[in-house]
């Protein structure tokens, strides 16, 4: 008996994707566009899922699924809340305890998304048997092959990592991994600085010493002993967290288990490569000859070809230029080994890079020869660094995409050759690719825009390549509703943001947080515009107990949303202070210079600090010392 979905949104492009997707997949759908209505017929027809968009008129997401709840027929049905609002893990648990959902589906999401939601609702115990549970043995590709696994997947977790009396812990936030601990003594920061050659044995046991003496962190003690700027200790940190993942390539036997969380620590030091970089980086440092030679052999006669799938093709990726031209060589005419044939030179270099494209699925193999070979498209981009500059480009590309039709977007007449829209999209897609952004310093809200973007290239593109659905699409913008985007809130948030700004520069401070207050409103996960509100309200009256606690919840609001934001760290670090709290202060403080290793501000205020504290305890005047005396 196939199951029945409700879907409950307003949004008519968004209900057409979901009915198309769940009716091919076998179920029965029904599409509700007010939620009064939806709420009726939960409550009187019978469903096994509803979809609920979280912003609807008449009758919110939330309160439909409170509602759900006080009636005994629908108190156990399963409901999912579609939303762009929630996208830390601890966002979505809480809404999940305060709403009652079963589930959350997080704007923009794939097709493969929806599918793993469907098997999480509807095969729960089985599924959570999957992900939680299993223990692998680690073989010779195991650490590679799950960590292109979970990118695939998109998942968020843990991953375990056991050899011996040897532990790693892999964060793995949406696929990317983001941080590792582990417990191998030759990794901590002092011993790879050491190992180095950065600094001496004996500094780095004096640097240890005080760092317990003092709680303060080892980093932080190094660039106080004056041994290591800020900028060279972020450097360290960024390395040693890297090293700590890829040094387990080397492993050929143990355990490793992938443990899905909700919470995760949130000041960290980030790896900054993304997991097809890293994949070829352990392949180039730790595989063995005899690895690359037995991975590869069962493909020895396939053809390979670049991926058809740009969010794989398009990873970020850091190739020689001889790796270059072998990945631009690959068309699907050219087997394993006719490619291998041709460099025998650099037979060894050559393998390393096909073990590393094949594994992050940037290559596809075939026992047949593609029959037409594709253009070259896989010119490498660099990716920017974050700026005011950038931010700007994302918010008038945004603007510019969201607001346009599928011909548009891809810059296609109504008329188009059938090759001009699959040479648009791979263009665009390659310019738009997630990958291209890590590391850049993006906010939550701008690295959301650009999955956006992406994911409205690739609808694009499956669309119009269609030729029944680009029909189908084209009689509905002659003759229906077009779609339309309102992004006035985004660029009404964006002009408030800068007024903020610069009244904050002349010190005006109360109108200063008016204006940023209004930015939030209007764009209420961006990081920066709280951080800046909260400066602004503390600074207008920072005396007053109440604001001081009010500016306090938003800056840590502002640091969940983005931990790698300096700014909030330093702001809240004086609000700390003026809070008695300088533990924490110090602590923030140090984050500051994590996050930014240029923060003067923050570096001053650590030092000053230090100093105090090494001056001991002020004096408690001449009365104190006379009963001391006698």
């Amino acid at each position: 008996m196939s199951k029945n979905i409700l879907i409950i949104d307003d949004d008519r492009d968004l209900c057409d994707f979901l009915q198309q997707a769940l009716s091919a997949a076998g179920f029965q759908v029904q599409v509700a566009d007010r939620g009064a209505i939806g709420l009726r017929k939960l409550l009187t027809e019978e469903f096994h899922l509803a979809l609920v968009d979280i912003n609807m008129p008449e009758i919110s997401g939330p309160n439909i699924c409170r509602a759900l709840r006080k009636h005994d027929n629908t108190t156990d049905l399963p409901v999912v809340m579609i939303t762009a609002d929630f996208h830390s893990p601890e966002q979505v648990a809480a809404a999940k305890d305060e709403y009652g959902a079963d589930d959350f589906l997080l704007k923009p999401f794939t097709g493969e998304d929806l599918q793993k939601l469907m098997e999480r609702i509807f095969s729960p115990d089985e599924n959570q048997q999957e992900t939680d549970s299993e223990v692998q043995s680690i073989s010779d590709y195991t650490i590679p092959l799950q960590l292109q696994q979970l990118y695939r997947q998109k998942a968020t977790g843990l991953l375990h990592l056991t050899r011996g009396a040897a532990k790693k812990i892999v964060y793995i936030k949406e696929g990317y991994p983001i941080f590792t601990r582990s417990n191998v003594l030759s990794e901590c920061l002092g011993r790879t600085l050491v190992a180095d050659g950065v600094i001496t044995q004996i500094d780095c046991d004096k640097s240890v010493e005080k760092s317990k003496e003092s709680g303060r962190l080892q980093g932080t003690v190094l660039i106080e002993m004056g041994l290591l700027t800020p900028q060279e200790v972020q450097t360290a940190l960024v390395r040693q967290v890297t090293d700590k993942l890829l040094s387990s390539f080397v492993w050929r036997s143990g355990t490793c288990q992938f443990v899905p969380v909700k919470d995760f620590k949130q000041n960290i030091t980030r790896i900054e490569l993304t997991p097809a970089a890293l994949i070829k980086e352990g392949i180039d440092r730790y595989w063995t000859p005899t690895q690359l030679d037995e991975f590869l052999y069962p493909f020895s006669d396939d053809y390979l070809k670049q991926a058809s799938n740009p969010l794989y093709r398009f990873q970020d990726i850091e190739l020689s230029k001889r790796g270059r031209t072998v990945f631009k060589s690959c068309l699907g005419v050219k087997t394993l080994n006719q490619i291998l044939e041709q460099h025998p030179l650099a037979r060894r270099e050559v393998q390393k890079v096909l073990a590393a494209l094949m594994i992050s699925e940037m290559l596809e193999s075939s026992v047949d020869p593609d029959p037409i070979a594709t253009e070259d498209l896989s010119g490498e981009g660099e990716p920017e660094i974050i700026d005011e500059h950038l931010r700007h480009k994302i918010l008038d590309d945004y603007q510019r995409i969201m607001s346009c039709d599928y011909f548009e977007t891809l810059g296609l007449e109504r008329q188009f050759r059938s090759g001009d829209a699959r040479r648009a999209y791979y263009q665009l897609a390659k310019e738009y690719h997630p990958d291209r952004f890590l590391g850049s310093g993006l906010s939550t809200e701008m690295s959301n825009k650009i999955n956006e973007m992406f994911q409205y290239i690739t609808q694009a593109y499956t669309v119009l390549s269609d030729e029944d659905s680009c029909a189908g699409y084209l009689d509905e913008l002659v003759n229906g509703p077009k779609k339309s985007i309102d992004i006035n809130k985004i660029i009404e948030a964006e002009g408030a943001y800068q007024e903020g700004r610069a009244l904050l520069k002349v010190r005006r401070f109360s109108a200063a947080a008016k204006s940023l207050q209004r930015a939030i409103e209007l764009s209420p996960e961006e990081s920066e515009y709280m951080a800046f509100f909260a400066w602004a309200l503390f600074k207008s009256a920072p005396k007053k107990p109440e604001i001081q606690n009010r500016a306090m919840e938003v800056l840590l609001a502002s640091r969940e949303i983005n931990p790698g934001f300096d700014l909030t760290h330093l702001y809240l670090a004086h609000v700390y202070l003026s809070l008695g709290k300088e533990r924490q202060a110090e602590k923030s403080f140090e984050m500051a210079v994590q996050a930014n290793p240029d923060c003067t501000e923050a570096l001053r205020e650590l030092r000053l600090m230090n100093l105090r504290r090494e001056q001991g305890p002020p004096s408690k005047g001449l009365f104190s010392k006379f009963k001391k005396k006698k």
